[in-house]
Order: structure tokens, then sequence, then C-alpha cells
């Protein structure tokens, strides 16, 4: 981890001695780190008859740090360390910024950042002395473990870091606006005249840039020879300036660098300039605002204009079936545009007037957005014609026939909206050879080899989870994964965050899960579909698992509810990765075969006790398309080796994530003994349903006593009560009767034959309850053994 420290302007430079102690008293961690001191590559230079130039100004702190995938975290706890003690500072920039600062410099710390720490060029005639490095630290002690830095920016620290950052911000903001209010009028000047447009037009462009952060039309970029081209160009012609390099927006000398910013104008969303000046900012490009006249009797017109506004644009989307107008937040969240937002929409991308007679002419009048047309759009649910959208991803997928998505932008095939926030590519073979797929699954699973899984069967369950978090935005239904274990403090919860991250590329929040009421879940899930979530993790579940409305959501593409507070019904597509964590969870009913569980077991008294050498979930946040690409490489590998299925069947239901995730894990299972056919979860999970254990316990003990005869509810329940099970198998008939529908000493005749009903034809152990027809009035029933069982198929298609 690199400290990076520059004296405040028109300060001395600290002696490297001081820096260090300084360092060490806002962090104390840091007094036993291995620390290198080096001074900047510029610092020792000296003119032609030696007089000193530079002197030692910048420097730097080299520490080595146990886990660098929390390198960011650690940074900024150790920048409100430093506004909490009095370190903190802001700066006013040329446009009028305010700009926080500490001793060190935080923007080091992006994963991107280059450290230039080779010798300096010099020019003729000058002269270096090479500043000695100096390990001012425990040089043979154990790596700094960042945890202890993050530890210490405790909430009382944060808090007095927002107070200082906050004096100090109000202590310059008059001299701010004063600083903006000169930049504006010179740039507006030479934007007057360079494009030539009215003063006033060129201030608002400006100011805009500035306050807002947008660049409009008429906006000029800098590029690295200097030339200038303007916003409504670039967006012009797209291709031509993505990917470009340009001076900093609001200041183009910033660090005589006028390569500091990168034109992303193919992201998938909203064309945008990212400057790496000043930390890093991003200003997004804004086209002219289009102009749409209103006037009585043109509702019609104005409507159909603003669809086709819309279409043009592309920056809304119907929503899965078309029942609702979607919106992608920044956060790259697909949610339903409400009628407020609309407007609002409308009034920053278009300019609607009316005209007004006058003696001398007509006038044009500034006009509001229309609510009416706002309404209007909202309720046209099916015939905006816009275009589709199922989800949105931020990482190259694969679309269900297992072709690759990886040009930014929206997909019409599979209906995904990929969004990208860097110029950062990863590359994916097309036809994998079999040691890149070997390479692809260590680099997989290396974050989770720590996790203390049982056996085969949960390792499977786990590689199914990673890759379903790859390509679930594709795939119309996706089975859910539970991580369950025999104490808390496991790791379960870790585990299942450490997926969900794969897909979000964020730490995916922890939901308390639902009742196990039909309603209440019902009400859960859609909620959160409308939210924009994209992992649904349920954490510490205590109940048994399993009820009508999970399940139907498990397997259905669309989820369906009424809106909270409304009257409507809406529909939204379902790419959500649904993932739970338990101890000592329990499956019940068909939700068995919807749900794969994994199973660690840390096996000791006091698991939450451990500690590791590395975070898995920060592991996966630091080097998160990386694993994308190898999970995707995994599954490219399966379909160049011919899409071989060794997983017997096909799962219910879940289709095409059997044919895409889990033959590839059948197939990686082939060659890796440490895996296995996840599907064989199921079989565990209804073993442990009591449900099932009810079913299985009736069936052996009705069959034994009774044979495949034929018998009405009535009748099995007086056999078992007359004779009080005289022998072993009226007994223990008695004892399963009673687990299913006993009720205050007796059998329960209704509840038992509803019982009877739900379960008939399920078959447990080749045995099966089958209906017999009507026999004085009543239904009978017999327990039967299939004697030629249905066996799944287990051909194997090359």
């Amino acid at each position: 981890m690199i400290l990076d420290y520059d004296p405040t302007p028109g300060s001395e430079a600290m002696p490297p001695g001081q820096l260090v102690e300084s360092m060490r008293l806002v962090c104390p961690p840091l007094f036993n780190a291995p620390i290198l001191h080096r001074p900047s590559v510029s610092s020792g230079i000296r003119t032609f008859g030696g007089q000193p130039l530079t002197g030692v100004r910048g420097q730097r702190l080299y520490i080595a740090v146990a886990d660098t995938s929390l390198i960011p975290k650690a940074g900024k706890a150790l920048e409100d360390l430093l506004w909490a003690t009095g370190h903190g500072y802001v700066v006013i920039g040329k446009a009028g910024q305010i700009l926080s600062r500490t001793l060190i410099d935080g923007s080091v710390w992006q994963p991107e950042r280059l450290d230039f720490a080779a010798p300096p060029l010099l020019a003729e005639g000058l002269t270096r002395d090479q500043p000695a490095n100096w390990l001012c630290g425990n040089d043979a002690g154990d790596p700094l473990d960042l945890r202890k830095v993050i530890e210490m920016a405790d909430g009382t620290v944060v808090t007095a870091a927002v107070r200082a950052k906050d004096t100090a911000k109000a202590g310059v903001q008059s001299e701010a606006q004063t600083v903006l209010g000169e930049w504006v009028e010179v740039q507006a000047e030479k934007l007057s005249k360079a494009r030539k447009i009215p003063l006033d037009t060129a201030r608002a462009t400006v100011a805009r840039a500035a306050v807002k952060r947008q660049l409009t039309g008429d906006f000029l970029l800098t590029t690295p020879d200097g030339a200038q081209v303007s916003v409504g160009e670039m967006l012009d012609h797209l291709d031509r300036w993505h990917g470009k390099r340009f001076a900093d927006p609001l200041e183009p000398d910033y660090g005589n660098d006028s390569r500091i910013a990168w034109a992303n104008l193919r992201s998938g969303g909203r064309p945008y300039v990212y400057s790496h000046a000043h930390g890093g900012r991003r200003f997004y490009l804004i086209r002219p605002s289009a102009r749409i006249q209103l006037a009585d009797g043109q509702r019609a017109r104005v409507v159909d204009s603003l669809l086709d506004l819309m279409r043009t644009r592309r920056e809304l989307y119907d929503m899965g079936g078309g029942s609702a107008l979607a919106r992608v937040t920044d956060d790259a969240k697909a949610i339903p545009a409400n009628q407020d937002w609309l407007v609002d929409h409308f009034d920053r991308t278009v300019e609607f007037f009316s005209i007004k007679e006058a003696k001398e002419g007509p006038d044009e009048v500034p006009r509001n957005a229309p609510v009416w047309a706002a309404r209007a759009i909202l309720a046209k649910d099916g015939e905006r014609r816009l275009s589709r959208l199922d989800a949105v991803v931020t990482a190259p997928t694969l679309r269900v026939d297992g072709s690759i998505i990886s040009e930014p932008g929206y997909d019409p095939v599979s209906r995904l909206l990929f969004l990208v926030d860097t110029p950062d590519s990863i590359h994916v073979p097309l036809n994998p050879t079999f040691e890149q797929a070997r390479a692809a699954l260590s680099e997989l699973w290396e974050p989770f080899r720590l996790f203390p899984l049982v056996d085969t069967v949960d390792h499977g369950v786990v590689l199914a989870g990673i890759l379903s978090a790859l390509i679930r935005p594709s795939l119309a239904t996706c089975p859910g994964f539970a991580f369950d274990a025999p104490a808390a403090g496991s790791g379960k919860t870790l585990l299942a965050q450490t997926i969900g991250a794969l897909l979000l590329g964020v730490e995916p929040a922890a939901l308390p899960p639902a009742s196990n009421q039909d309603e209440e879940t019902r009400k859960r899930l859609f909620s959160t579909l409308r939210d924009g979530s994209r992992v649904l993790l349920w954490d510490n579940v205590r109940e048994p698992l399993g009820n009508g409305a999970l399940d139907a959501f498990l397997t259905a593409p669309t989820f369906s509810d009424r809106i909270l507070g409304k009257s409507e019904m809406a529909t939204l597509p379902n790419r959500a990765l649904f993932l739970v964590t338990g101890n000592n969870l329990r499956l019940v009913g068909d939700t068995c075969r919807r749900i794969l569980t994994a199973r660690i077991d840390p096996r000791m008294e006091r698991p939450y006790a451990r500690s590791f050498g590395f975070c898995p979930l920060q592991t996966v946040l630091g080097k998160r398309l990386r694993m994308v690409a190898a999970g995707l490489t995994l599954v490219r590998a399966w379909i160049a080796h011919g899409r071989i299925r060794l997983g017997d069947g096909r799962t219910a239901s879940f289709e095409s994530w059997d044919d895409l995730i889990r033959q590839t894990l059948c197939w990686v299972a082939s060659w890796d003994s440490r895996f296995a056919d996840p599907l064989k979860a199921t079989e565990r999970a209804f073993e442990l349903d009591p449900e099932t254990s009810k079913l299985k316990t009736l069936l052996a003990t009705w069959h034994a006593k009774f044979g495949d005869t034929r018998m009405s509810v009535a009748e099995i329940v007086r056999s078992v009560v007359s004779d009080f099970g005289l022998n072993d198998q009226g007994a223990a008939l008695r004892d399963a009767l009673d687990e299913v529908a006993g009720e205050r000493g007796t059998i329960n005749r209704r509840r038992l034959g509803r019982w009877i009903e739900k379960n008939a034809e399920r078959r447990v152990d080749g045995l099966r309850i089958v209906r017999r027809g009507i026999l004085i009035g009543a239904t009978t029933w017999a327990v039967v053994r299939d004697t030629n069982p249905e066996r799944p198929d287990k051909t194997h298609h090359n």
C-alpha cells in the first residue's frame, strides 16, 4: 500500500522522519508495519551551477500488507482518521470546486493508478542527487493487517471527520463562489467566440459543466494534440471518439497532462468523460434538448413526439413484458419510472414551449413538462414500442445459447443492457482448450477454497452458484442456493455474499427472511424486484423454508403482484439470484427441488473465532472481471468440447440452467474429483424434508399392514383405533397416521383425507398412493409398489 505525500501549497515539506511519525500517531498499527520511505523521483534535482532546484518534497511510504484487496477500504479509513485528527484541509480548484485533501493523496488507491518510480529524464545541465531510501519500519515483521486500520475508523472517528470537512468547506464557500463566477466569465467569453454563440448561452454551458458536471453540445474538449472538439460532434460520431483521451474538461492544463480524461461513449448507458484529475470526476455528455410545442387539441401529437424521442435516445425501456416503464439508475438497477420522475426527466431533456400571439407577432413562451403527457405514456402498457429490458449487467456474460455478450449497450437477443464503467475489457476465448479450462477453474475457485464444505456435492452446489451468478440475467429461471451450517459463525453468510458479489460487483445486502406465509413472502419478493435488486439474500432463516409464493418465484420468468398502496397490478421480469442461509436449514415440500443446499461444517466448537489470511469477499470484489472471465471460459470450454451431457436427466423448470450450468459442472466433475453433480443436493433435501419423511413412513407402514388392498380413509382410521395396534404393524401405522393428522389423541379424518389427496401418486422408495374408485360413497385408496419404475434417461449426448 502506497501513502503518497505532497506538502500543502505554499508550505515547506515535512522531513521524512516527521512524516512517518505523524502517520504513526494517527494510525498506531503502522508502528509495527514494514515501511519503505522513498522521496519522489523529482526530488534532489540541481541546476547547472549545482544549486538545489527541488530538494525533497513529495514522498512515498510503501507498506507491506497482508491483503491488498482491502487497500481502498483502509485508505478511506486513513482519510477519516486524518480529518478527525486535524490533518485535513480543502483547496479551491480553478473552476471553484471545493476539493478535500489530507496529508496523503487518496487517489493513488484506485486500481488503475500508476506509480512513477523510475529515475527522471533530466534536461541538459541538470543533475540529481539520488535521495536514499529508508527502511523506517519493522522490515522483518509480518505484513500489516489492514483490518486493524479499518477498525480504527469507528463511528466516532467518521462523525468527527464529517464535521471537520463540513466546517472546512463552509469556511471557503464564499471564496469558492467568487472563483466560480470569475472562471465562468472567462470561459464563457472564450466559448462564445469559438462557437459563435450568445454569451448568455456560453455562460450557462460552462456553469453547468462546473456545477453539475454535465457537458452540453457546445462545450469544447481539448485533445492531446491541442485541438478542440465539441460535445455535439462527439455524440454525432460515437465510434470515432469513443475511448479517446482528452485534457481535463474544467482545467485543460491540470498536471500538464492532456490525456488525463477518457471518453466512454459506448458504456451502454449515458455517455460520459472520466477525468483522473483531483482524484477522479465523471462528466456526463448531454445532447441538445429537443423542442416540442404545446397547443390545445394537440395532446396526441405531443405524446407521440415524446415516445419517438424516447425510442431514439434509448434511455428508457419497457420492462419485461411491457407492463412497466423502466429507467436505469446510476448504480445499474432497472426500476419502474413513476409519474413524478418522468415529468422531471422531460423537464431536463425537452424544451416545451407554446406560441402566444402579440401585436409584434407570434412569441414563444417557455412551458413546463405536461403532467398529462407523462400520465398517458405510463398508461400505454405494451404499446410504447420501446426496447424490452429484462436485466442490467455490469460485466460480460453469456446468452442462453452460450454465445458471449461482450459489447456494451443493449442486446436485443437477450434483452440485457450491458453497462461498463472502465476502459478495461476482458477476453473470453471462444474455444478454450482443456488446459485453459483447468486454469480458469483454478482462478475461479481460489477465493472459495477455505470454506469448509463437507463433501463433493456441496462443492458442486457452490460452483453451480458461482456460475449461475455470472449467467443468471440470461436465464429465464434458475434454482436458488442455500448455505447451511451446524452453528453460527461458520461462514455461510460470507459465502453467499461472495457469490452475490460476482453478479453485482458490490457487496450484496443481507435481508431478514420473510415469514413463511404465502402473502408476506409474495410481497417481499415483489418489492425487491421493483427496487431493482439482482441478488436476494435471505440471511439466517430459522423456520423450515418453503411455500407456494416462493416456489412460484423460483420457477417463473416473470412475477406479478399488486403495487403497494395502489389497486394496480404489475408484472416484472425475474432475473434475480436467490440466496438463503440458515443453521441446520430445512426445506419443505416442492421447495426441496427448487433450492440447492451446500453445507459448511468447520468441525469446531467456536467457528466464529477463526481467522483467515484473506477475505474471500474483498478478493472477489478486487478481481471481479478476471473471475468473470474465468467462469465464462469454463462454460465456453464445455461448449467447445461438444456440450457433453454427463448429468442424468434434465432439471424440470430449470431446463436452460441445466443445459448451460449443470452440464458444465458435471463435465468439470468428470475430471476434477472435488466436485459432483449439484442436483444430488435435491435428493438430500427431500430426505431431510419433514413432509417427505412423513410420507415415507406412512407408505411403508400402510403397505406393510394392508398390502395393495383398497381402503377408505374411515376404514384406515377404524383399523388402527379398533384393535389399537395389537401388533407391530398396526402400532407403526397408527404412529404414522398420528404424525400426519393426529388431533387430541385421535386421528382427524378430514385432515388425513386432504393430506392423502395432496400426496397421491408421489413416489418414495418405490411406493405411492393411488386412487381406487368409489366404494359405498367413499373414495378408496391403496399403496402400491412400482414393479418397473421409470428410470431417468442416462444417455450421454455428444
